[in-house]
């Protein structure tokens, strides 16, 4: 069907009634005003005469007559590539436009975040002023309200209060007596030494690890410190995670019982952080822990954490150079203890079995104050880097000290001179050390975990079941097994086979 004037498809047919023929509409229109005829039969023809077509579907419209040749479709592309190029050059002018936007973003981020942590060191700076100013002077933090827990800072004082010394004196003239102990296990029992146990993922997957344990064996408890900044309490006859304690803001460095009988009262947990903060944890009866006490008058990572053998006191050593001794009842600092040679700070504490004497490694040294008198009172050099664990034997006779290598030094009291070196892997690291309670056995704790037997120092046992570092270890009151803890997040029970 074809228009009688165009000879093209009508996009709007109609049809003539006198003729028959078919017209584009608008073309047959224009025709009849112009000359009032048929443009084919020139008979006389006027609108009414004209009749719609309907179509289904409607009728195509042709391809304009550009589209007919090759020269017409190739300019069409050409067109068509050149509105297309303009498009992809907008395009790209957007693309860099939000490019140049994004990267201002990100360096107005990175600038922000430049001036917030330059704000955060400027405000610890200004905490540890503070902090140095109180120890200074002597002042504490101010009691919270009713039911808030009180924050102690650390006061410094020329020794102990005589009450505090009588008692420390008391509690080593007992103690005194009963250091030589028979050992409960044999060497070759020993020997036999395996992995019994092994509860795996405690303590939270994103930072990763078991910092330090220690062991409450009369109530079958393990608290664990993390570097999840929580601490947990672990029941060895239940299997599980009984409480988890939580309220420090940085790793877990130090953990402890105090190890008070129901005589003395209630026992504590003790926790220590790099968050610069002692906390004294008291339990309910349903299991649930809260904070009696906060220390807080270390300016630096707390890095020792040690209960004095009258269950009444702590001792805590920091990397801002300072030790302290404080009261477990009221959370207050007795006495604080510096020394002009030691600049890098404190990195291992641990309390001579009498009680009087206590132990810090520093860089390369071993230093022994007197608690009632704050005195340096020996020094054992010759360690390779910063003496990160040390340990008293229980029976008050040698003390072990670990630096940076894979070596342990045996120091003797008595002749203040290294009786022994023990080596371990050529590769290893030493992170705890830990005697038995008959000061028989030494274990070693780094890439592996080791046990040597005092005098003789032959290796009893290796034991490699970890998968990341040990970093703690705890023999059992009888010697029959060791706890141990690494940065695999698994608490492990080494014990004699059966």
């Amino acid at each position: 069907m074809f228009c009688a004037i165009s000879g093209e498809a009508p996009e709007h047919p109609v049809v003539s009634k006198k003729n028959g023929q078919v017209y584009e509409r608008r073309l047959i229109v224009k025709y009849i005003e112009d000359n009032g005829k048929d443009p084919v039969s020139g008979e006389e023809l006027s609108v009414e005469d004209l009749l719609d077509i309907k179509t289904a579907p409607s009728t195509v419209k042709p391809r304009p007559p550009t589209m007919t040749s090759i020269p017409s479709i190739l300019s069409v592309l050409q067109n068509e590539w050149d509105s297309i190029m303009l498009e992809t050059f907008t395009l790209k002018q957007q693309y860099q436009q939000v490019r140049q936007e994004l990267s201002h973003a990100l360096y107005q981020h990175d600038a922000a975040c430049r001036v917030i942590a330059r704000l955060m060191k400027e405000r610890d700076a200004a905490r540890e002023a503070l902090a140095n100013v109180q120890a200074h002077l002597g002042t504490k933090a101010a009691t919270g309200e009713a039911g808030e827990t009180a924050d102690v800072a650390m006061e410094d004082t020329t020794g102990l209060p005589s009450e505090v010394r009588e008692k420390l004196e008391a509690t080593t003239a007992v103690l005194s007596k009963t250091r030589r102990r028979k050992p409960n296990t044999t060497a070759e029992a020993i020997q036999t030494y395996s992995q019994r146990k092994v509860f795996a993922g405690l303590h939270t997957a994103r930072s990763p690890g078991i910092t330090s344990l220690d062991l409450d064996a009369k109530n079958g408890l393990i608290l664990t410190g993390g570097n999840d900044k929580n601490a947990l309490v672990f029941s060895q006859s239940e299997e599980k995670v009984v409480a988890t304690l939580k309220g420090h803001s940085k790793k877990i460095t130090q953990v402890a019982w105090t190890g008070r009988s129901e005589e003395a009262g209630m026992d504590m947990t003790l926790t220590a952080s790099a968050d610069s903060t002692v906390k004294i944890w008291t339990a309910s009866k349903s299991n649930s822990y809260s904070v009696a006490h906060t220390i807080s008058g270390h300016s630096a990572e707390v890095t020792g954490l040690c209960v004095h053998p009258t269950k009444d006191y702590v001792a805590t050593a920091s990397m801002d150079s300072s030790w302290a001794f404080h009261d477990l009842e009221t959370g207050s600092t007795l006495l604080t203890g510096r020394s002009d040679d030691v600049t890098k700070g404190y990195f291992s504490a641990a309390f001579h079995p009498d009680g009087l004497l206590f132990g810090t490694g520093t860089t390369e040294t071993v230093k022994i104050w007197d608690v009632r008198t704050k005195e340096a009172v020996a020094s054992f050099d010759g360690h390779v880097g910063a003496v990160k664990t040390m340990t008293f034997s229980e029976n008050g006779y040698l003390m072990a000290a670990a630096g940076e290598n894979n070596e342990v030094s045996i120091w003797n009291l008595r002749t203040l001179e290294i009786v022994q070196k023990l080596k371990v892997a050529d590769q290893g690291v030493i992170n705890a050390l830990a005697w038995d309670q008959s000061g028989t056995y030494l274990g070693v704790g780094g890439t592996d975990i080791r046990i040597f037997k005092v005098k003789t120092w032959q290796e009893l046992a290796n034991l490699s079941d970890n998968t990341a570092d040990i970093t703690s270890l705890k023999f059992g009151p009888l010697g029959d097994y060791l706890v141990s803890g690494g940065l695999d997040r698994a608490l492990r029970i080494h014990g004699v086979s059966e």
